[in-house]
């Protein structure tokens, strides 16, 4: 997906989320820990938003951080070539990739993970009754909820109750597919 028809569909879903729930722009904004003026620029289209600052506002707005990034209508079938879908990049140096996402109201998605050594990604926790599946690809991961996290080589896999706060730590550079399984919505 080009970087301009991205950033136009993440202004469309976050203006419409918005509406629908009646919710003002300040409101959003507190709940995503954003300023109001950061709200408007990516509700306008401009910007280039962290991973760390679309996850903080699709939690904001109840929806799975796919909503914003994935097309409305999937074709039945299609190639997915590598690091082909939306590149994003969180604070801590990570950089994921969109594979696959169900749909508007996504109720799985698929992201490939590339850590460099030492690379720590913390997550505060998704919405209520997700799950993750992580499977290392390659390197070694410390992955879970904080204080409970399990060590994966390259092969291994793990699964956790990924809405409260959890954390990726690279233990050498790693790339990894990782599975977010939500609830379905309304």
């Amino acid at each position: 997906m080009e970087f301009d028809s991205l950033t136009a569909r993440i202004s469309r879903v976050v203006r419409e989320r918005r509406r629908q729930t009646g919710d003002t722009l300040s409101q959003v904004a507190a709940r995503a820990g954003l300023s109001k003026t950061i709200l408007s620029r990516i509700e306008n289209g401009h910007g280039n938003p962290s991973i760390d600052t679309l996850f903080r506002l699709a939690r904001a707005l109840e929806l799975p951080l796919s909503a914003l990034l994935v097309e409305d209508e999937p074709p039945r079938a299609r190639r997915i070539p590598a690091r082909s879908g939306s590149e994003l990049h969180a604070d801590s140096g990570m950089t994921a990739w969109l594979v696959h996402a169900r749909g508007r109201g996504a109720d799985a998605e698929v992201y490939e993970l590339s850590l460099a050594a030492g690379i720590e990604q913390r997550t505060p926790g998704h919405l209520p009754g997700t799950e993750e599946l992580v499977f290392c690809l390659r390197g070694r991961l410390r992955v879970g909820p904080v204080g409970e996290e399990v060590e994966l080589a390259g092969g291994d896999a793990a699964w956790f109750a990924a809405d409260g706060e959890h954390r990726y730590l690279a233990l050498r550079a790693a790339r990894a597919l990782n599975w977010i399984l939500s609830p379905a919505r309304a």
